[in-house]
């Protein structure tokens, strides 16, 4: 099930301290899933939706821009552990960075306005990843972390058992999130005859990361 197919939240007691904060966090999450603008985000919007006064938002957040930061940095976090979902038990490097990829393209054709927010956040920020609002949100400006991190390491893993031939890593990890990004938005924006998503899915992922079977490599290729 997608994320924004979840049901209703669970509602903390009024005055709850942390409970509060990611009460408010989840109702800025709904408002995003049901209309995807960072602008329907308000502050009496989120208490009427609460059930508290708006003041007491302030106790955790200096306005709505904040609020969507947090739900941005929430959604990353997410985006990250369905692609390490779907990667574990897979061993050979090919099929996991496929299984990556293929979960990356599932979570933003599953969850649109989530995955649209990340990329419009992230244009309001003027390229730079939002920074966590709290000790206990993942950052994910770290460059050993996150989503494009694990396409890095994964075709790197692909080079070095001979299942990738590429030979600029962060040009072919940079075209591949390109193309998966467009496919994404396609997906999600126009009614078309699409063919086999699984098909279809691994062939951009194949073509792009240039792979095959590790034994089919090119003699001497070890070498180079």
């Amino acid at each position: 099930m997608s994320e924004e197919a979840a049901g209703t939240r669970r509602r903390n007691a009024r005055g709850a301290g942390q409970a509060l904060r990611g009460d408010i966090v989840s109702a800025a999450r709904e408002i995003l899933v049901e209309d995807g603008y960072a602008s329907s985000v308000t502050l009496r919007g989120l208490a009427r939706r609460i059930g508290i006064a708006p003041q007491s938002i302030y106790l955790h957040f200096t306005g709505p821009d904040e609020i969507v930061q947090a739900v941005t940095v929430e959604t990353f976090a997410q985006l990250g552990r369905c692609i390490a979902e779907a990667k574990q038990g897979i061993e050979a490097p090919r099929d996991r960075l496929v299984a990556g990829c293929r979960a990356y393209m599932a979570f933003g054709v599953d969850n649109p306005n989530l995955y649209g927010l990340l990329f419009q956040r992230n244009r309001l920020l003027r390229g730079e990843e939002p920074r966590p609002t709290s000790a206990d949100e993942p950052d994910t400006r770290d460059p050993d972390a996150g989503p494009f991190a694990y396409l890095m390491e994964s075709i790197r893993l692909c080079v070095a058992d001979g299942s990738s031939d590429v030979t600029d890593v962060l040009s072919t990890a940079t075209l591949l999130w390109a193309a998966m990004h467009g496919f994404v938005l396609l997906r999600n924006g126009y009614q078309f005859p699409w063919p086999d998503l699984a098909q279809a899915e691994t062939e951009l992922i194949s073509s792009i990361a240039r792979l095959h079977e590790p034994a089919a490599r090119p003699s001497g290729a070890a070498g180079t």
